[in-house]
């Protein structure tokens, strides 16, 4: 199976692959509200969204060319390119249950690391859709939410779900990427050092299994990544980005606030001022942010000499820093 662009003539198999109109619904929810569906349907409302630029209909071929599967992604929200939400997740009913779909949704989702700069995919699923539930579990994806939705055959409960992509971004020595609980012993090393934490603003580690409990509860933010040494990809240090609703600095949507530190045996060498450029970049190229906080606790001269390095400019407060 490969994913190309769809085509127009695709619409109308697709269209084909719905059978009955409940079926409709559990696979289009409200985007088409019709049935029969043709394929002149599919490609009515498609051709709208196509022109605003903000969604991706794909298509699944199998070796000989044959349309097998089927997609769209759309960016949900205006001005943010940080997620997307996969619709229209359909097979042919001939491959179902054989592992198609789960290998459509891994396509998908490697087209959005490869092509998009999101970090979070998610999807909706009816209740009484049990198969596309498994299959979405298979993919990974995890539900996060549940909503009703009123259908014109009537009320529907809907699980949302989604999957966070282990992005990682790069600079000349550095590679900042998605924790992960393998990293709980490197990030003891570092973090349980009473020279690292308190200047921070918490407390040394005491044990593995506390890090490997940071990892999962602390360090699991939408833009929380470790600072790793491309040598060895091991991690040494901690950036994040701290969105709306998880800093006090700002209640926009478009500032957030840095936060930052790395092993004291990799202090002094240009480490941390890389890596804070690096999030930099990020934040306002593939976020979309405006403002970027920052601060530091008395007596932090090295955080203090990295944020001015770093272009922060004092703004207020006792120690605050902005950079935009």
């Amino acid at each position: 199976m490969k994913l190309r662009d769809f085509k127009k003539e695709d619409a109308q198999i697709i269209a084909g692959w719905i059978r009955t109109e409940e079926e409709l619904y559990k696979w289009s929810a409200d985007r088409f509200n019709k049935y029969p569906l043709s394929g002149e349907d599919i490609n009515e409302n498609y051709a709208p969204q196509l022109e605003l630029g903000r969604f991706i209909p794909l298509t699944a071929v199998d070796d000989s060319g044959d349309v097998i599967g089927h997609f769209i992604i759309r960016y949900p929200r205006d001005n943010d390119e940080s997620s997307v939400r996969f619709g229209f997740v359909i097979v042919n009913p001939d491959f179902r249950g054989k592992g198609y779909g789960k290998e459509l949704l891994r396509l998908g989702i490697e087209y959005v690391k490869e092509n998009l700069n999101a970090t979070r995919i998610d999807l909706g699923v009816f209740e009484n859709n049990e198969s596309a539930r498994c299959c979405y579990e298979a993919a990974e994806f995890t539900e996060y939410a549940r909503r009703k939705c009123e259908m014109p055959i009537g009320i529907w409960n809907c699980a949302d779900m989604e999957i966070l992509i282990k992005r990682s971004l790069k600079t000349k020595r550095l590679s900042l990427r998605r924790w992960e609980d393998s990293d709980a012993e490197d990030l003891y090393k570092y973090a349980s050092d009473p020279d690292v934490g308190p200047i921070a603003g918490w407390p040394p580690h005491q044990s593995v299994d506390e890090s490997r409990d940071v990892i999962k509860n602390v360090l699991s933010g939408k833009e929380a990544y470790a600072i790793c040494l491309k040598e060895d990809g091991k991690a040494i240090g901690a950036i994040e980005l701290k969105l709306k609703g998880h800093t006090d600095m700002t209640d926009r949507d478009d500032e957030c606030e840095m936060g930052y530190w790395i092993g004291k045996p990799f202090w002094g060498k240009g480490i941390m001022p890389e890596a804070v450029k690096e999030m930099l970049r990020h934040a306002f190229e593939d976020c979309g942010m405006q403002k970027v906080w920052i601060g530091y606790y008395e007596g932090n001269n090295k955080s203090k000499r990295v944020q001015e390095k770093c272009g922060f400019k004092y703004q207020w407060g006792q120690k605050m820093w902005m950079c935009h």
